[in-house]
């Protein structure tokens, strides 16, 4: 009897561990391993306004080819049926369901099905806006960016709401309140009705969280003073100008203390600190130009030890010192480009935000058989409000020692230059790495001697313009002018350093880098450069399948010591084909190029070039 409660009792603790989910462990199975499930075929009814091809062509999943298989979640089946319904719901379906199901096979495939129910297709008729004092009636409806007697677009209308909203943040009504209704009959009959509140103005501008930077480098880069009218525009911009610091992980500017009675409200900066100091090792791709500035970019290889003070004094300016070698990839038995630099950088100058910066600075590089030294300092004014406009000046004076053989007893000349140079760079392309539409333009200037004294007097410009238009479908076609002029004040010969040459990556890539003229005429010779530079490029981008995109392009270009020697000589081109691979450094690219109108021997035997390169030629 004692036994049999006994066994009772230890029946029950172990259901109600096992109920629990507790106090027992089972070893694993060796050989369980996870189903993982594929999606076989999709299959869609109801549609009737958008064909199966589009729908798929939008959804997540995607039918299994050879090529490519799609992993099943149910997230994923859950996304791709709310992705259908906005599709629709955004087309003026407003009533549009769709449900999903799917049925699993033995062998881990899935079949998907989606059912849609379209319903009633609602047209916009009318906007009636009210309430609005501070903008007109058409300010609002560009704004709501929505035509009558279009498809009722609510997702369209939400976003119209929020630039109204912001629009109104932006002359002081922070507060402003804008809804909308609808009436439904023969069709969509909207209402927006603005309330729009009181202005509020800035009260006390308060910095939080701050430590090592003082309080004043914060409070300048806050565009707001006491007094003035809030924005929401100022405000994301100081929040922007603090961040661009440097000298912050996290910045952010929040109301504090709304008082509805004197219309005034607070703005308190939080921000949180970087470590100060920095002392480390970098490794990098890039591009460089070398010791031949007149050199198109090629692709290299950085390494850089850099020490860093973020912050001196606690005024937010900077102080570094650094070591940089610099290998090109398409070169890779020459000897890096070595650098030494000490960099100080004062974010403010006599009360305007820029960038200034003061560099000592030496550097060497052996290029074949020529080796150039430069060493000395320079002054820079950097501005750039944005991304998309950079403008630098520069004054500068240098030492340089060029050596036309690095062994004992070969020529070499020593110079000093003293330059004013300037760099513009204009970017309105829709993506900086793989861009499908949009403008680049460039321009440099250097005046070198003059009034400013020293043994070299010449002047350089260089400028390119491209542009890309995204043709159809994934097409893209770019194109790229580039020209460059130099010449001497005095009857001296134009620097050997600073003259322009064409070949390479970034050129003309059915040339080797800077080979389009050699010494000798011949492919491996000394590389030749002039005093007037000539390229054009076009290609056309597409994609092939996964990471993988082609590119087919032609090149022309010419060097030139005269513009009259420039329209007497053939123009030179080359066209090709290259493989790209999508990557977050942007396209990595193997192009193969095939001369066109060879003029030497060297150049005929040696018809094709094969060139690599990051990120695209241009």
């Amino acid at each position: 009897m004692r036994s049999s409660v006994f066994s009772r009792i230890v029946y029950l603790i172990l259901l109600c561990l096992l109920l629990s989910g507790q106090g027992l462990a089972f070893p694993a199975i060796d050989n369980f391993t996870p189903t993982e499930y594929v999606v076989r075929k999709i299959y869609i009814d109801g549609n009737k306004r958008y064909s199966e091809r589009y729908l798929k062509r939008k959804m997540n999943l995607k039918d299994k080819q050879f090529t490519r298989t799609k992993t099943f979640t149910r997230r994923l089946i859950e996304l791709d049926r709310l992705l259908i319904e906005s599709l629709y719901v955004k087309d003026g379906y407003l009533y549009c369901s769709v449900k999903d199901s799917f049925k699993v096979f033995d062998s881990g495939d899935v079949d998907l099905y989606y059912s849609i129910h379209e319903g009633k297709q609602y047209f916009l008729k009318d906007i009636t806006i009210r309430g609005a004092e501070s903008f007109d009636e058409k300010k609002i409806l560009s704004l709501l960016d929505h035509k009558v007697d279009k498809p009722y677009n609510p997702i369209q209308i939400r976003a119209g709401i929020k630039a109204i909203s912001y629009e109104y943040s932006n002359i002081g009504k922070p507060l402003a309140v804008i809804s909308d209704s609808l009436t439904i009959n023969d069709g969509i009959h909207l209402t927006i009705s603005v309330t729009e509140n009181q202005t509020m103005r800035i009260g006390e501008i308060k910095v939080v969280n701050n430590q090592l930077v003082k309080t004043k480098p914060i409070r300048r880069e806050i565009v707001f003073r006491s007094g003035d009218l809030y924005s929401q525009e100022k405000l994301e911009l100081s929040k922007r100008h603090i961040f661009e610091t440097g000298l912050f992980s996290s910045a952010n500017i929040r109301l504090a203390d709304i008082d509805t009675v004197e219309h005034t409200l607070n703005l308190i900066a939080d921000v949180r600190e970087l470590d100060m100091h920095y002392l480390g090792l970098d490794f990098s791709l890039g591009q460089d130009r070398g010791i031949l500035s007149g050199n198109d970019p090629y692709t290299s290889f950085e390494v850089t030890g850099e020490w860093l003070h973020r912050n001196m004094f606690g005024r937010g300016s900077r102080l570094s010192t650094s070591v940089t070698t610099s290998l090109n990839l398409t070169n890779i038995l020459s000897r890096p480009m070595t650098e030494a630099e000490i960099l100080w950088v004062e974010p403010w100058l006599l009360g305007f935000r820029s960038s200034n910066t003061f560099r000592l600075f030496v550097e060497n590089q052996l290029l074949e058989e020529q080796e150039k030294t430069s060493f000395g300092g320079e002054a820079a004014v950097i501005y750039q409000p944005n991304k998309r406009f950079y403008l630098k000046t520069m004054l500068q004076m240098q030492g340089i020692r060029w050596k036309y053989d690095p062994a004992p007893g070969d020529y070499s000349e020593s110079e000093l230059e003293r330059a004013i140079s300037f760099n513009l760079r204009r970017d309105y392309r829709d993506n900086f790495l793989f861009p499908k539409s949009g403008t680049l333009m460039t321009f440099t200037g250097k005046i070198v001697g003059l009034v400013l004294g020293g043994t070299q007097d010449y002047f350089k410009l260089e400028t390119a313009f491209s542009q890309y238009f995204n043709v159809f479908g994934p097409f893209v076609l770019a194109g790229r002018a580039k020209v460059g002029w130099m010449t001497s004040f005095t009857k001296k010969e134009t620097p050997v350093y600073e003259k322009f040459y064409l070949g390479g990556e970034t050129s003309l890539r059915g040339w080797p880098e800077r080979k389009l003229f050699t010494d000798d005429g011949t492919l491996g010779g000394t590389a030749l450069g002039k005093d007037i530079k000539v390229l054009t490029n076009a290609e056309i981008r597409f994609p092939l399948f996964w990471l993988l995109g082609c590119e087919v392009f032609i090149d022309g270009g010419n060097l030139a010591d005269s513009f009259s020697d420039l329209k007497s000589q053939t123009y030179r081109w080359n066209t090709g084909i290259g493989l790209t691979i999508a990557s977050p450094l942007g396209p990595i690219r193997i192009d193969y190029a095939k001369k066109l109108n060879p003029k030497t021997l060297s150049e005929k035997e040696k018809l094709w070039q094969i060139q690599f390169g990051i990120p695209y030629s241009f």
